[in-house]
């Protein structure tokens, strides 16, 4: 399934971009733009909302939607296209990722031992808030600004550690979500909310030999816009029309082009 939520996760990269202060129970919207190194034209872009408790996350191309419906404590993705829904429970998200960190430190390569179990070394320049946490395998840099309340960081954390697990169990080729993890971890320490996110990952036989560069952009927004909630109002229906298949049905036709 492509999907909004890279393997990198850069859904927890939040910009804070002057708005007020987030309490629990505000409403707000993420605008996402993934660029693959310095090239113009985002490889990805996402719209999220939160309401009440749940995240509607909005693929623009193609149209997808991912669900977190923290009360009952599970994902619904919906295809657009072909009308169908699937709904993952969060243990199940839990139980796969622990499979996969099993694997990976288990196995041969150096380089997924690490995503495994990442260590980092980290700095963190106060006056700048720019963070960056450093290896032989990855490095991140990011730009960040101080959260308004530890709320607000405990908030934007859960969301972004939800949605990198369940990248790694919707995306079977990407990397275990561990180190992105680890990223979120001292984030939400220092109550900071990431406003960029710079990913550097040296030549990996994974990758075919070649680095990878990745960043991505964030756009925050207090409160809801009239077509939000109509979009909302509309993913409602969406979830009590579409038809429920399996997650492995679901993912299977995410390969298969539609006629």
């Amino acid at each position: 399934m492509r999907s909004s939520l890279q393997w990198f996760a850069v859904l927890g990269a939040l910009a804070w971009a002057g708005s007020p202060g987030l309490g629990r129970g505000d409403d707000f919207r993420i605008e996402t733009k993934v660029y693959v190194a310095d090239e113009k034209t985002p490889i990805s872009q996402n719209t999220t909302l939160f309401r009440s408790g749940v995240v509607y996350d909005y693929l623009i191309d193609p149209p997808r939607v991912a669900v977190f419906d923290k009360p009952h404590h599970r994902f619904v993705l919906l295809d657009s296209a072909r009308k169908q829904k699937t709904d993952i429970n969060a243990e199940q998200v839990l139980t796969f990722c622990a499979e996969l960190h099993g694997l990976a430190v288990s196995g041969p390569n150096s380089f997924l031992k690490f995503c495994g179990e990442p260590r980092f070394t980290t700095d963190l320049d106060e006056k700048t808030g720019d963070l960056v946490m450093s290896s032989e395998f990855i490095i991140y840099r990011l730009q960040t600004m101080r959260a308004k309340t530890p709320e607000i960081s405990h908030q934007v954390r859960e969301f972004s550690d939800w949605y990198t697990r369940l990248n790694a169990m919707t995306n079977r080729g990407s990397l275990p979500p561990f180190a992105r993890l680890a990223v979120n971890d001292e984030l939400d320490r220092a109550g900071l909310i990431a406003t960029q996110v710079h990913l550097s990952i040296p030549p990996q036989s994974i990758f075919g030999g070649k680095p990878v560069f990745k960043r991505s952009e964030h756009t925050v927004t207090l409160g809801l816009l009239p077509r939000d909630l109509k979009k909302i109002s509309e993913t409602g229906n969406d979830l009590v029309s579409y038809k429920a298949v399996t997650f492995s049905d679901f993912m299977q036709l995410q390969e298969v082009p539609k006629k």
